[in-house]
């Protein structure tokens, strides 16, 4: 993410984007995070393991911020920005919650995802928060950095990558689904994770939720994606925009 700000300020800020080289090299960017924002949610839903599956999203994700870079005008580069800060969140959050449940269960296939819901709900709380901010439903960050990528792409008329940009959504949607579906719609059977679990008699005993120490981050950077985009107003008015002064095709 760091580097993709870097690419943001050399082409900026360094380069004049009105030059025909620097035109043609962002136009070329552009298709490239347009492919990589699909390939990669396609990949996602091909995986099993949770880890990989988040590592096939995050290629997605950092697609969509390269998409703004290439598109140049004030909305989408205050999206690309906005969807750093907001991917900083998500899928910190996502992966501490991947490496809980390894270190708790010992589990990491998504199938073995079985009523998490009720042994670890803290846990899979904000997993369901962040989850919802990576498909982009408000109002959870991941909206709105997407619907100023969407505004951006709207005011240079590329529709193509609009298209890219809801389709990439809904792709996530059916990736996140299948952990959603197995955390929460499925149940337990009597053996869980190796310990005995009497889900309706002793359901105390299943009980697997982390520790304070590793919940504590989990529960900051899920509250944090709610509060990035209940306020991303302010965020983006005093802080955001300040860091596209001056770039982009229309400028601010």
């Amino acid at each position: 993410k760091v580097s993709a700000y870097v690419i943001f300020r050399f082409f900026y800020f360094v380069f004049d984007p009105a030059d025909s080289a620097v035109h043609m090299a962002l136009e070329v960017l552009g298709w490239i995070a347009a492919v990589g924002i699909i390939v990669g949610s396609i990949m996602a839903i091909a995986q099993s393991d949770f880890r990989r599956m988040l590592a096939y999203s995050s290629v997605a994700q950092i697609g969509y911020i390269v998409l703004g870079l290439a598109i140049g005008n004030t909305f989408a580069l205050i999206g690309a920005v906005l969807h750093i800060l907001n991917h900083a969140f998500m899928k910190s959050c996502l992966f501490f919650i991947a490496g809980g449940v390894k270190w708790k269960t010992g589990e990491h296939l998504i199938d073995k995802f079985t009523g998490f819901s009720k042994s670890m709900p803290i846990s899979m709380g904000a997993l369901l928060i962040t989850a919802f901010s990576m498909v982009g439903l408000p109002p959870t960050a991941g909206f709105f950095s997407k619907w100023y990528l969407v505004l951006g792409a709207l005011e240079a008329d590329m529709w193509i990558y609009i298209v890219v940009i809801i389709v990439s959504s809904l792709l996530n949607a059916i990736y996140f689904f299948r952990v959603i579906e197995q955390a929460f719609m499925k149940k337990q059977g009597k053996e869980a994770n190796g310990e005995t679990c009497l889900v309706e008699i002793e359901e105390k005993k299943c009980r697997l939720e982390l520790p304070a120490t590793m919940l504590i981050p989990i529960i900051v950077l899920g509250l944090g994606v709610l509060a990035v985009g209940i306020l991303n107003g302010p965020i983006v008015e005093q802080i955001l925009q300040y860091s596209v002064l001056g770039g982009g095709a229309y400028g601010l």
